[in-house]
């Protein structure tokens, strides 16, 4: 299998814009949270411009999107902000944006009703549906008890209120931008509708989170959806994502680096999680598992503490693909954990 080719090594420190191609602009904006960046792009237009995605709504990002704006791009209209899907570090400053530039919204159906569900739910502390959901996942007692006594994540934290009214982003939809033609998918998996774009004419697909250098993006199952099969949707998609003709095209994601070699890419993903289903179904053999058991078999590191909600639902998510294949059972033991078994 060929290897990834990275054409630029590092985002240069001094620079806030990186022009990638003609008219085609890479942004990386620093978070302080534990997701050290986040990359947004930019497509140059004659009568103004298009962002794709926006950072986490903080002083850091709003400061970044004021200089480039300003300086690197002379106030220019904003026409459109695109948003490939509803996690903080991607629609974080849409409601910031809209409010200050009053530009149009665009994005999927699911990105844009998630988002917005999300900023109305506020917690005081822990739900007891969280609770229970990490309980039936195998999470111990005394993880859960440390975790009740926390203050809770809430979406609004991070993300600004998102104004009433977008513009749907479908399947197959084309978009002309510069009098280039970008074409639309909507991947499942990572994220419910993720927009993923692409375009013969530059030979740039902008992939959003569905397909990550070094990294996969993370597949997790949440308590809202306890029985979701995002995996299965991910893989899917991955397969939809092959069909493309690969013309060499340089692929910008929502973190990490450009690069070129989107097909072989897209088979490592794919491979990477059959590799680790396997692992889970030898790991499991006749002694039956919780999510949080199957820890060493899926990751094969140890998981850090502020890691460890995420990594439980993504383990959730890949024993939810085995259940479904018909490849594991399901038990729930008398403490309300859900076991898997051949």
């Amino acid at each position: 299998m060929k290897e990834l080719k990275f054409p630029v090594e590092i985002f240069p420190t001094k620079k806030k814009v990186l022009q990638i191609k003609e008219g085609v602009y890479w942004v990386k904006l620093l978070l302080p949270s534990m997701i050290s960046h986040v990359n947004a792009y930019i497509l140059d237009d004659e009568d103004g411009i298009s962002i794709i995605d926006t950072g986490l709504s903080c002083v850091s990002c709003k400061e970044s999107w004021t200089h480039i704006l300003t300086h690197d791009f002379k106030n220019k209209s904003i026409k459109r902000i695109i948003i490939t899907h509803h996690h903080p570090d991607h629609i974080g400053l849409l409601g910031w944006f809209k409010k200050k530039f009053n530009t149009e919204i665009w994005t999927s159906r699911s990105s844009w009703l998630t988002g917005r569900m999300l900023t109305l739910d506020k917690k005081n502390e822990v739900s007891t549906e969280l609770l229970n959901f990490w309980l039936s996942a195998g999470m111990p007692s005394e993880i859960i008890e440390k975790k009740r006594l926390e203050k809770p994540f809430n979406f609004s934290d991070y993300v600004d209120k998102i104004p009433l009214g977008y513009r749907r982003m479908v399947e197959e939809e084309q978009l002309l931008i510069d009098n280039k033609k970008w074409f639309v998918k909507l991947c499942n998996g990572h994220a419910p509708e993720q927009i993923f774009l692409f375009c013969p004419d530059l030979k740039i697909i902008i992939s959003g989170d569905q397909i990550l250098p070094g990294i996969s993006p993370n597949l997790s199952v949440y308590p809202t959806e306890p029985l979701a099969n995002p995996l299965a949707e991910y893989l899917e998609d991955c397969e939809k994502l092959l069909n493309i003709e690969d013309l060499g095209y340089l692929v910008l994601p929502g973190h990490n680096l450009p690069f070129y070699g989107f097909n072989t890419r897209v088979e490592q993903l794919i491979n990477h999680h059959q590799s680790a289903l396997k692992r889970i179904q030898k790991y499991i053999d006749k002694t039956p598992k919780s999510a949080y058991d199957i820890f060493p078999a899926l990751f094969k590191r140890k998981i850090k503490n502020y890691e460890l909600t995420l990594a439980l639902g993504e383990s959730v998510a890949h024993l939810n693909y085995l259940f479904k294949m018909g490849i594991l059972k399901k038990d729930v033991d008398k403490k309300g954990v859900n076991l898997f078994v051949k």
